[in-house]
């Protein structure tokens, strides 16, 4: 029986600051204490990406993050000398905030480089891509 619950009502939305002052906006769901995961969403998109999966996070025991992309959603836009390196660096603000240690990414479609980006940090468990 499908659900009655619109998904959005158990989505949180955080933000947490990033060393350079910009905004880090991401999105939390899925089992609170399960195992996180780090997704990101395609092109275009947002960290509201996480509301189409905040039930079979809950059900797979998993605790589900989706950041938006500087520039994206409530995420502040990237400085000019911005690089995909910077991307593993903006997420140990999210890393902090959300008190993870490790973590596996996910990348979805567009979100695939960044997913790739993330990767090199040791902190991370495994990386998925999805076209």
């Amino acid at each position: 029986m499908p659900s009655t619950t619109d998904p959005r009502e158990s989505l949180a939305t955080h933000t947490c600051s990033l060393p350079d002052g910009r905004t880090l906006a991401y999105a939390a769901c899925g089992a609170p204490d399960g195992v996180p995961v780090v997704a990101h969403h395609g092109t275009p998109g947002s960290r509201l990406f996480a509301a189409l999966f905040d039930e079979a996070a809950a059900a797979a025991d998993v605790r589900l993050f989706v950041p938006d992309r500087p520039g994206a959603g409530r995420s502040s836009p990237p400085p000019s000398d911005w690089t995909w390196r910077d991307w593993g660096a903006d997420l140990t603000a999210l890393r902090e905030a959300a008190s993870i240690d490790r973590a596996a990414v996910l990348g979805f479609s567009g979100g695939g480089p960044f997913a790739v980006a993330a990767a090199e940090r040791d902190w991370v468990t495994r990386l998925g891509l999805v076209s």
